[in-house]
């Protein structure tokens, strides 16, 4: 009669090869969450970026659609738009900024209601590792413009 040897041996992985596993897996982890987290980071600023954008837009289609001056502002990272009334600028819209991006404006540029702005300007959007710069043209043309990243960021 024969017997047979493979009733006694079991299978599954040995420790050795968990072990290995797990070091294979927290290495790919330590090398992706960097970039994971640099890729959140511009996400962050871009999507921030197509706001102001938005808003700009919106501030020169309100001017030609109403027939009145719309004022772009930037309060305590905040998007305004405002309409004179009398003597006196009112905000009518505002749009909403994420706290960890940064903004900062050279001019608050008011849109005719033939779609042109005065003065010209430029808005940069930024958090600690990615810098974007907006401009805007007299005729109401906005163009962005990606900044290279902060020297040192990455």
């Amino acid at each position: 009669m024969r017997q047979d040897n493979h009733k006694n041996s079991k299978r599954g992985i040995t420790l050795i090869e968990l072990l290995v596993a797990l070091c294979i897996l927290s290495l790919a982890g330590m090398l992706g969450i960097p970039m994971f987290k640099a890729s959140v980071e511009r996400w962050e600023v871009s999507g921030n970026v197509r706001t102001v954008t938005s808003a700009l837009s919106t501030a020169r289609y309100d001017a030609i659609k109403m027939n009145r001056s719309v004022k772009f502002c930037i309060e305590n990272n905040r998007l305004l738009l405002k309409e004179k009334i009398g003597a006196v600028w009112v905000a009518f819209m505002s749009f909403e900024v994420d706290k960890d991006v940064s903004l900062s404006i050279n001019a608050l540029p008011v849109f005719t209601p033939i779609g042109s702005v005065a003065p010209l300007c430029s808005i940069y959007v930024w958090n600690e590792h990615y810098q974007y710069k907006i401009t805007l043209s007299s005729a109401g043309r906005i163009k962005v413009i990606a900044i290279k990243p902060v020297v040192g960021a990455l």
